[in-house]
């Protein structure tokens, strides 16, 4: 059952991009509303340790929002985890115009949420302790939130990309954060999380 979700999740996934590719070939054809503006690659951050994603533009770019496919190697575990996370990034600020095609961008501010595909989550609050001490959360979904700078790279001579942006995130999660009122001994590096990603713009 499992892997037949995972299957339909990667087909959903994958059909934006295959759709991109063949508005690309018909420059005639006006980009249709379910193509990605870009796809977004990126490296641990509370989402997965590798992640992918179509990612959308609205507000002149000012905010994107991105459905990504997390994967987490199963290490010691048990088994792996697979998630799927619906975010939405803010860009208060314009980009500031740096040397030979590079742009900044300030600031992004993140938040997404998560749900885990595996059997010792549950969607359901547990009835096995007390809510007011132990599980008031569902075990399958998590609130992340982060913020950070990107870096962009305008691509003028590309038939296909418009820009790259490679950004830095700085995020936590609410499981986490709620712990640590409780947990004294939890630090800030305990807390916080730090991923890296590279988002490509198409034309």
């Amino acid at each position: 059952m499992k892997i037949k979700i995972l299957l339909n999740v990667a087909c959903l996934l994958a059909f934006p991009f295959l759709a991109q590719s063949q508005d690309v070939e018909d420059d005639s054809t006006a980009r249709k509303w379910y193509v990605p503006d870009a796809v977004t690659l990126q490296f641990a951050g509370n989402i997965g340790m590798f992640s992918i994603a179509p990612s959308y533009s609205f507000a002149q770019d000012k905010i994107n929002a991105e459905l990504s496919y997390g994967f987490v190697p199963k290490f010691d575990a048990d088994e792996a985890l697979h998630l799927l996370t619906l975010k939405g990034i803010y860009k208060p600020f314009r980009k500031v115009p740096l040397k030979n095609d590079f742009s900044l961008t300030p600031l992004r501010l993140g938040m997404g949420l998560s749900y885990y595909f595996r059997s010792q989550f549950s969607t359901n609050w547990s009835n096995a302790y007390p809510a007011s001490d132990y599980y008031w959360w569902t075990s399958s979904l998590r609130l992340t939130g982060s913020f950070g700078p990107a870096v962009n790279y305008a691509l003028p001579n590309s038939k296909t990309f418009k820009e790259l942006s490679l950004y830095g995130d700085v995020g936590t999660y609410d499981l986490i954060v709620t712990s640590a009122f409780k947990d004294k001994t939890l630090t800030t590096w305990d807390i916080l999380s730090f991923g890296v990603g590279l988002r490509a713009s198409f034309k």
